[in-house]
């Protein structure tokens, strides 16, 4: 049976329905129901059948051959059906993805078995040229928890790459809880000085919009702290001026929501903030936004138009309201948030955010299911 829904959603899922049947598009639909993504109409439209009874229609997805490049082996596997953001990024990324339900060995076997390569070597900070599986202390579950760590990667084919073993480790039985994050890094060893101190400008001029996307348990915690505005300035400045950046970032603490203390080791920026996911939809576009975020800060009149004129709820500012400092509330981050993603979305120099990563973000600002258990 279909779960109960409010009369008002049923209506939404009717009258999808109806559109559909007229021969409407799922753009159409959106466009006439106030969607910001035409995949909305396309859940509504599902929902819809299961709701009339009309379960025979709905369509069932079908395999597909994804092809996995890296350390110069080409691999080719067969995965459900799942549409892949694209970037023209030449950035390079990795990501740190944490789950609890499977031990290392099973998470190692569970990938191998879907013919991606990987290593199970214990706990270390080691970039390899493979998919490794990794113990953390951090984690906590009954049934086994890992993380999993990516080679380098690069372009739309590494965002598939990294959406296809998500989707491994949710088939193998991954799961995500509240002691779960996940952390992307961004190549920056090979941008000048003067570009890596523009991420760190802008990041701090951004950051609380960046929180739109992510759980409230995760802002500002422990794990992922927010830089104020003073702070901020005074690491630009010290990683403008110094003559040695790495030894420079092998002195700061790493638990920031920006952490550039992985400089030292991988020449990267890891953004640490996003809560744990296992969903390779949502966490793609998330590696997609912050390499279009770091192109952007690569030309002077991009960033320049980039931070100028910041909305309210962009930066990380505590103000005085009788006597009590506030930071900025959720719905101002959830606005400044989508407007960072308009911003990205419309750049004339370097990479802009490609629009249908564009049309999902804005949607997805703020629009968090807290529940779920692969968010």
């Amino acid at each position: 049976m279909p779960r109960q829904v409010t009369q008002e959603r049923l209506a939404q899922y009717l009258r999808v329905l109806e559109l559909h049947d007229q021969g409407r598009t799922f753009r159409e639909i959106a466009n006439i129901m106030g969607f910001a993504d035409p995949r909305t109409s396309r859940f509504m439209w599902i929902s819809g059948l299961r709701h009339s009874g009309r379960h025979a229609e709905i369509p069932v997805s079908t395999p597909r051959r994804v092809t996995v490049q890296h350390n110069g082996r080409t691999t080719t596997l067969v995965v459900d059906e799942q549409t892949a953001w694209q970037t023209n990024s030449t950035l390079t990324f990795g990501i740190e993805i944490e789950c609890v339900g499977l031990t290392t060995s099973d998470a190692a076997r569970a990938l191998r078995d879907a013919g991606i390569t990987c290593e199970n070597n214990g706990y270390n900070h080691n970039t390899r040229p493979t998919w490794k599986v990794v113990t953390d202390a951090s984690l906590h579950s009954r049934n086994g928890a890992c993380e999993v760590v990516s080679p380098v990667l690069s372009g739309s084919d590494g965002l598939t790459e990294e959406r296809t073993v998500m989707k491994v480790l949710r088939d193998a039985g991954a799961r995500i809880n509240e002691s779960c994050g996940m952390h992307i890094h961004i190549g920056v060893d090979q941008l000048a000085r003067e570009h890596q101190t523009r991420i760190i400008k802008a990041y701090g001029a951004w950051q609380w919009a960046m929180t739109a996307w992510i759980l409230e348990r995760r802002v500002n915690s422990r794990w992922s702290a927010l830089r104020s505005a003073d702070t901020n300035a005074r690491l630009a400045t010290s990683w403008e001026t110094t003559n040695d950046r790495r030894n420079f970032a092998s002195s700061m603490d790493r638990y920031y929501a920006l952490n550039v203390a992985s400089y030292h080791r991988h020449g990267t920026f890891e953004f640490r903030s996003h809560h744990g996911s296992l969903n390779g939809q949502n966490a793609t576009a998330w590696i997609a936004m912050h390499l279009a975020f770091i192109d952007a800060c690569k030309h002077e009149t991009t960033f320049m138009a980039l931070c100028d004129n910041l909305p309210v709820g962009a930066e990380y500012k505590r103000t005085v309201v009788n006597g009590i400092y506030n930071a900025p509330t959720r719905l101002e981050g959830v606005i400044a948030g989508r407007e960072l993603v308009t911003r990205l979305g419309a750049l004339q120099t370097g990479t802009a955010l490609d629009a249908d990563v564009c049309a999902y973000m804005t949607q997805r600002a703020g629009n968090i299911p807290v529940r779920s258990r692969n968010s």
